[in-house]
């Protein structure tokens, strides 16, 4: 009877998801089959009141990191994010369009690390420049929000929001304690004292080094971030920095006090003000148009007219052995976008859009060499976004040139390895035991229930050190540097975008526009229409996508989705990592 509810269960759960999907992309179809372009209307105003995360390219699906833990847990959450070109492409519509008479700005819960909220606040400072207005509004602001806020010509913040202007902060987790008592031995290998990607599992504090080069990052972007807001609001940095050491602002009134907010006011009475300033009458409703109307009505404005094409690749997220592409580097998926290009005559350059922490060293090397392979037939030129380091940076090497942003995260030139031995958790916890026959030493070598011997640790940290050499030779010969002097500012250490351009790691500073500019200086062309890669997606491919790479999968789920299927594609997904990895120190997220 038990295996029957069993059963029962497990199959209603399977029929029920699959209905749920199906009614989803069904109705998702028709709505987006059957939506018009909205055009604003005269004396409109653009709503730019954006939540969620920011990322380069938009991602749409609603459920794009669906996965066997989201599912069976039920914490399925909204993981659709804001395109942050799609952004400056509406903000520079919006200049020249003579309905639109400003901007309202509502950022309360906007993500994203600080190089992106740099570029946004610099596409707002441009709209301001064509002398439209930009009004802003928080409920609570954050640190990195006010520096979007105070380019506002009215910022005015909810008499009850809060308001924090703290400083920034790098805080990191420390596991090794409880590895130690649940038995579980990491072997950790790598190169680079600064590769802190894991201490993590060897350490309990901060290694002297990660301390070194977290703190000039965290100062650097601080010290931009405080000119930033010096500039907007008139307040000498030092009295910035003593307002953050005092505490002195952590609500809305506190920063109407001290200058970092212009008023308190509801949102509807911030309304009526721009109606007033707009000539209107008070019993008109102000005519707002809503960011994501307005930037479809903008893609619709925009039409191919050259025959020459600039391509721009998105390699944004992890880099893994796959074959996926959206969100995520996979080097199968991206080594087949590459061989495409350099087929494709009517592309004349090439920029590679990268905003990666790294991760597969194998993967990264396939897509270096096919990088080296178009370099040949067409300029690349590399933008930087808020990280490209180590993978990141391992295939931005094989560029002919590299633009970061001020904030840019990359450097991290180092490799890591680390392999867990459970033997001693199962054994003393659960009472599980191994025993084995083997025809050579060492068969049982990687083996996650081996105990290490000298000769085995030898070999792997060889194979580390092998991997590191490899990554020094590929950046050297991508810079055009001396092996020994790119050693000198790797061995695993980040960088900000402005020093890395002090010691060669690139070339300059700035974002695609200036990206665009020098490929097509590269290809000797002066006008060219922009396609961007990998191609879009529907709807439903993008959700079916995120957990079957195959056509034949896709019907799979829909016919049987079970807990166990998610499962086993999780399990896929995980060793698509590879065991070796160019990765970011650890992911960072600036507070």
């Amino acid at each position: 009877m038990k295996s029957f509810f069993k059963i029962f269960f497990a199959s209603l759960l399977a029929f029920g998801t699959a209905l749920f999907l199906f009614i989803l992309l069904f109705v998702g179809g028709l709505s987006k089959g059957g939506s018009k372009i909205s055009k604003p209307e005269a004396n409109s105003v653009l709503n730019l009141t954006l939540k969620g995360d920011i990322t380069d390219r938009a991602y749409n699906n609603p459920f794009r990191n669906f996965n066997a833990m989201s599912a069976l847990s039920g914490s399925i959450k909204d993981e659709s994010t804001i395109g942050l070109f799609e952004l400056k492409d509406a903000l520079n519509y919006a200049k020249t369009d003579d309905h639109i008479k400003g901007v309202y700005l509502n950022i309360d819960e906007i993500q994203s690390p600080p190089a992106t909220m740099f570029v946004i606040r610099t596409a707002l400072e441009d709209f301001k420049k064509s002398g439209k207005f930009i009004y802003a509004y928080s409920n609570a602001a954050s640190e990195k929000n006010l520096l979007l806020n105070n380019v506002a010509d009215k910022f005015y913040m909810n008499p009850l929001g809060e308001c924090e202007f703290d400083g920034f902060a790098v805080q990191r987790t420390y596991m090794k304690g409880l590895y130690d008592k649940l038995g579980v031995d990491f072997k950790v290998f790598y190169v680079g004292e600064f590769k802190s990607a894991t201490e993590g599992f060897r350490r309990k504090e901060m290694s002297p080094e990660d301390r070194i080069q977290s703190t000039a990052m965290i100062n650097s972007i601080s010290g931009e971030y405080l000119t930033g807001l010096n500039k907007s609001t008139s307040i000498a940095v030092d009295s910035l920095k003593k307002i953050q050491d005092d505490l002195s602002v952590m609500d809305a009134s506190e920063a109407v006090q001290y200058g970092l907010a212009d008023g308190l006011r509801y949102e509807d009475e911030v309304f009526l003000e721009i109606k007033e300033k707009l000539g209107y009458k008070k019993k008109d409703a102000l005519k707002l148009i809503s960011y994501s109307k307005y930037k479809d009505y903008v893609k619709s404005k925009i039409s191919a007219t050259n025959e020459n094409k600039i391509a721009i690749v998105y390699a944004e997220g992890e880099i893994n052995d796959s074959k996926e592409v959206d969100g995520v580097i996979g080097g199968k998926g991206f080594v087949k976008i590459l061989q495409d290009l350099q087929k494709d005559d009517a592309v004349k350059g090439v920029v590679l859009r990268v905003n990666s922490p790294g991760g597969s060293a194998f993967a990264s090397e396939q897509i270096n060499h096919e990088l080296l392979k178009l370099k040949a037939k067409k300029p690349v030129v590399t933008s930087m976004g808020d990280y490209a380091a180590s993978g990141g940076y391992y295939i931005s090497a094989a560029t002919d040139r590299i633009i970061a942003e001020q904030n840019t995260i990359t450097g991290s030139i180092g490799i890591f390895g680390i392999i867990p031995n459970i033997r001693k958790a199962l054994n003393e916890k659960l009472g599980i035991t191994f025993d084995e026959v083997k025809t050579a030493a060492h068969s049982n070598y990687l083996n996650l229930t081996n105990d290490w011997d000298e000769v085995e640790t030898a070999k792997m940290q060889q194979h580390i050190e092998k991997g590191y050499a490899i990554f020094l030779d590929r950046v050297a010969k991508g810079r055009k540097m001396d092996t020994a002097a790119v050693n000198k500012v790797a061995r695993g250490r980040v960088w900000t975008g402005q020093d890395a351009l002090k010691i060669g790691l690139v070339d300059e500073i700035g974002g695609m526009e200036l990206a665009l500019k020098r490929v097509k200086e590269l290809a000797k062309i002066k006008n060219a229409d922009l396609i961007s890669y990998p191609k879009e997606k529907t709807f439903a491919e993008s959700f079916l996508s995120g957990i079957f790479d195959k056509d034949e999968d896709q019907v799979k789920m829909l016919k049987n989705l079970t807990p166990q299927l998610l499962y086993m594609k999780q399990l896929e997904q995980i060793k698509a990592l590879g065991i070796l990895q160019y990765s970011m120190p650890y992911e960072i997220t600036v507070k």
